[in-house]
């Protein structure tokens, strides 16, 4: 993300937060999460995979993976991608959610604790273009139905598939290379104005420009019409005590 999008976002979480107060605190809802199909848990016991820059924190815990940037700093980054072995063609995923809990408390000030903040999920394609990756953030989904920030202590599930994109790559056709937004198509979109793109992989990412962050992050699932697969973190993976995503 860059700096003028920060500002756009510092300005408009600050503009979100007032209308909300006067609107008897409008509260942000889930992202109309789908029913899930039967799916195969990809158990993670630890933070393998997971790169983290400047004082970027990762810690695995019972209901997922805590993720934190410092206070007041602009660098910190924490991420993780995970490669499939074979491409799936773009046009054949029917699903794509996570599930976050925004643990830290506003500071007032959104360059100390950024209050719109969460992880974001990241979908790795190939287009005729090259490699690009789309990125999706609760932050523009919130924004479009006008939610405001998110809700913090409460575990929400978001729907990829039901919210807008954006794109740091310059191969995605329809969408231009930004830093940090405007989120401006849906997937269904994307997909319709590169019907030859394929999904080479998915992942999360916080940071940067998102100061103060702490959140948990799990239940990572991405779905097509022959596979399905469920990312979940949990130290309860090695002594049985753990619970699967769905009754957290």
């Amino acid at each position: 993300m860059n700096r003028e999008n920060l500002k756009k976002r510092l300005f408009t979480a600050a503009a979100l937060t007032t209308l909300t107060a006067a609107s008897l605190a409008v509260t942000a809802q889930p992202a109309g999460a789908s029913s899930h199909r039967p799916c195969g848990v990809d158990k993670h016991g630890t933070t393998a995979g997971v790169e983290k820059v400047g004082t970027a924190t990762a810690t695995v815990g019972v209901d997922g993976i805590k993720l934190t940037t410092a206070k007041s700093t602009n660098v910190d980054k924490v991420s993780w991608k995970k490669n499939f072995l074979l491409p799936v063609a773009a046009s054949t995923v029917t699903e794509m959610n996570y599930e976050t809990v925004k643990l830290d408390q506003t500071a007032g000030d959104n360059a100390v604790v950024n209050d719109a903040a969460l992880p974001a999920y990241h979908i790795y394609v190939r287009t005729p273009a090259g490699e690009g990756v789309l990125i999706y953030e609760p932050y523009w989904y919130l924004r479009d139905i006008g939610a405001g920030n998110p809700q913090r202590q409460v575990r929400t599930e978001w729907d990829v598939l039901n919210g807008p994109l954006w794109t740091s790559s310059t191969t995605i056709t329809g969408l231009p290379k930004t830093g940090g937004g405007p989120a401006t198509l849906t997937f269904a979109q994307v997909v319709a104005a590169n019907p030859k793109m394929t999904v080479t992989g998915i992942g999360f990412g916080l940071g940067t420009y998102n100061a103060g962050v702490i959140a948990i992050l799990d239940d990572q699932r991405f779905a097509t019409k022959l596979s399905c697969t469920d990312h979940q973190w949990s130290t309860g993976f090695g002594n049985g005590i753990w619970w699967p995503g769905w009754l957290r």
